[in-house]
């Protein structure tokens, strides 16, 4: 299967270029302030990649995920807090899936905040696609609404850190300036919520969801150091992180 959706990226990339060019200008601008010897092309063919994979795995489609140090997930409240690398859309679906299976202690939502579209209909079908049984859909607008619930009713909250339109700090990452809003995971730490850093990645064909940090409830945590876990993740996969996603906020 991977074979056939590496043929289409290859066919469909020159027709992508001739209306995004000045996009994947900008990603080699990127790529060049961080020193990395890689191309936008593989930049997008990952993007297209994972995206495909997440779309199946969304839709109930068979696809090789394997869950790491999810053993170690502290008792809830939780907020879960990523970036946007690999195929990140599984990421809030494979919490469900655990939720459903009993792996995780909880018997309520997994509260995964989002961003609006400009695009209603692709807002719509986005929603749509991401909600389950045990995912529910925030709005970035209503969070401050929803924390208080998900502390109270020990429930989980996940975020993604690089997605702050509604303001965030910016942190240097790989030679240059990303806005990450951590000030949502932050506050919920102080109010008794542990904080989990988790990420995903595809290596060999299989997609790996790992837990790579907790923080405890009432933690003094520095932001900083949360921005160079990210900054670590990204230098061990760079092609797999979302270069574009700020191209529209310049």
């Amino acid at each position: 299967m991977s074979i056939i959706f590496s043929f289409l990226f290859e066919l469909l990339y020159p027709i992508y270029l001739l209306k995004f060019r000045k996009e994947r200008d900008y990603i080699l601008g990127r790529l060049k302030k961080a020193n990395l010897q890689i191309k936008p092309k593989e930049v997008y063919k990952n993007l297209f990649l994972n995206g495909l994979d997440s779309l199946r795995f969304l839709q109930n489609k068979k696809v090789p995920v394997k869950f790491e140090n999810f053993d170690l997930v502290p008792e809830l409240p939780v907020v879960f807090v990523s970036i946007h690398l690999g195929a990140f859309e599984m990421l809030h679906r494979g919490l469900g899936n655990l939720v459903e299976s009993g792996e995780l202690r909880v018997e309520s939502f997994v509260n995964l905040v989002v961003s609006e579209f400009r695009n209603k209909r692709l807002d719509r079908f986005l929603v749509n696609l991401r909600r389950t049984r045990n995912v529910r859909i925030v709005r970035d607008f209503e969070v401050s609404m929803v924390l208080k619930k998900v502390i109270r009713n020990k429930e989980i909250l996940a975020v993604m850190a690089d997605q702050s339109k509604r303001g965030g700090e910016y942190f240097d990452i790989l030679g240059q300036r990303v806005p990450l809003f951590l000030k949502l995971p932050i506050t919920a730490n102080k109010l008794g919520a542990s904080i989990v850093l988790f990420r995903t990645f595809r290596e060999n064909r299989e997609h790996i969801i790992r837990i790579e940090r907790i923080y405890e409830p009432y933690s003094k945590i520095n932001p900083a150091e949360i921005a160079k876990i990210f900054e670590n993740w990204i230098l061990e996969y760079p092609e797999q992180w979302a270069w574009n996603y700020f191209y529209s906020k310049r």
